[in-house]
């Protein structure tokens, strides 16, 4: 099965394709969209178990590979020429690893938000998925609002009140679990190469390509994996204020401008 996509704006304009994170779907960016669609011809996916790509598997050992595949049937298919892909959390992860492998000449920058570059031992990852397989055993046997209100207790959703938890697990409880916890193993961050030497050898390129790092002022995990990343040269990271994890729910405004100031034609 095909991916859904949705495209908002004008095909002349410069394209921007989204990806959102685990539990999300394309309607995560509409906000964001709404402030872009006049510069910008705008798309967003649903990935695999999300949206209406829910009945869109992918295999468990090689779930990035499927995922990129998909991803770029949807690009072939738009005949984008050239675009930007954006890519949150789990997203992010999806596009940094496809810019890492597919060698895309119409790929003109990353924006990546709230996004691991991958882990670096193998007791790291065992220690990872190990973590991603009690989680999908949760998705997979639990009912779906159980699951997600357990979910946004871990520490990275710290910066969220009782009643912003109460209003995101209502419109991620239509989510089907076995899907989730499908996706949750295919792309585990277990499984992802680290992506480091890629980054380190983009910026040793005459004509490095343009990746930009977007963390959360008060997202205290990716904030120090920023540090890192800060030291990987020809890389842009920008912090944005009064954000968590999730900045272009919490601020779309914001992210829309930072947006529109890198690609504005």
């Amino acid at each position: 099965m095909p991916l859904y996509s949705l495209a908002v704006g004008d095909e002349a304009k410069p394209a921007l394709v989204f990806l959102h994170g685990f539990l999300g779907n394309h309607h995560d960016w509409f906000e964001t969209i709404e402030y872009l669609k006049e510069d910008f011809y705008c798309i967003a996916i649903d990935l695999p178990g999300h949206g209406k790509s829910v009945t869109t598997p992918v295999p468990l050992n090689a779930g990035f590979e499927e995922c990129h595949r998909l991803i770029k049937n949807v690009l072939n298919e738009l005949q984008l020429q050239h675009y930007v892909l954006i890519g949150y959390s789990l997203g992010g992860r999806i596009a940094l690893d496809y810019a890492r492998t597919a060698q895309d000449i119409n790929l003109k920058a990353l924006v990546l938000e709230s996004c691991h570059t991958g882990l670096l031992t193998a007791s790291d990852k065992q220690l990872r998925f190990q973590h991603d397989l009690n989680w999908a055993k949760r998705f997979a046997t639990q009912g779906i609002t159980e699951s997600l209100y357990q979910w946004y207790e871990q520490n990275i959703f710290s910066d969220l009140s009782d009643q912003q938890k109460d209003f995101i697990v209502n419109i991620r409880r239509h989510n089907y679990g076995v899907c989730l916890a499908n996706m949750l193993l295919s792309t585990s961050l277990a499984k992802q190469t680290n992506a480091l030497t890629f980054l380190q050898n983009n910026a040793k390129q005459n004509d490095p390509f343009a990746i930009y790092y977007c963390i959360g002022e008060k997202d205290a995990k990716f904030k120090a994996l920023s540090k890192v990343i800060a030291n990987t040269l020809a890389i842009s990271v920008t912090e944005f204020t009064g954000a968590g994890h999730n900045i272009h729910c919490q601020d779309p405004l914001q992210y829309s401008q930072f947006i529109k100031q890198h690609f504005s034609e």
